[in-house]
């Protein structure tokens, strides 16, 4: 009787470590799963971020390069212009030159005369 009361005994006390082992076992699983949840957490949070900043990144260059094309016509422009302005000065001094060679051919003609220095190369002073 005796040694059957110490074998209830001893299953009684195994019952209950095992008892106590699962729920143990249970608490550092779900510590575990807790941490990697947080993790996992972390790790959105930060991809989300870099996802974020890689836009706004994309954001500045795409308004940076509008900028810089912006500048590059402008110059083109500035350019075109110039060049259409110094045409048009160079062509007023063409045409002024040319009156001026006809009123003086008209001079000569209506003097009857002809420039001094005609041979060669024609230059009045």
């Amino acid at each position: 009787m005796a040694q059957e009361l110490k074998d209830i005994q001893k299953e009684v006390i195994q019952s209950r470590v095992k008892t106590w082992e699962t729920k143990q076992k249970a608490k550092v699983d779900n510590k575990a799963d807790k941490m990697i949840a947080i993790n996992e957490e972390k790790k959105n949070a930060s991809e989300i971020d870099l996802e974020a900043l890689g836009k706004k990144i994309e954001t500045k260059v795409e308004k940076l390069r509008h900028k810089e094309l912006e500048k590059m016509k402008n110059k083109e422009a500035h350019s075109i212009k110039v060049t259409e302005d110094t045409k048009v000065k160079i062509e007023a001094k063409r045409t002024h030159g040319l009156q001026k060679v006809e009123k003086k051919a008209e001079k000569f003609r209506g003097s009857n005369s002809l420039p001094t220095k005609c041979f060669g190369v024609c230059v009045d002073e």
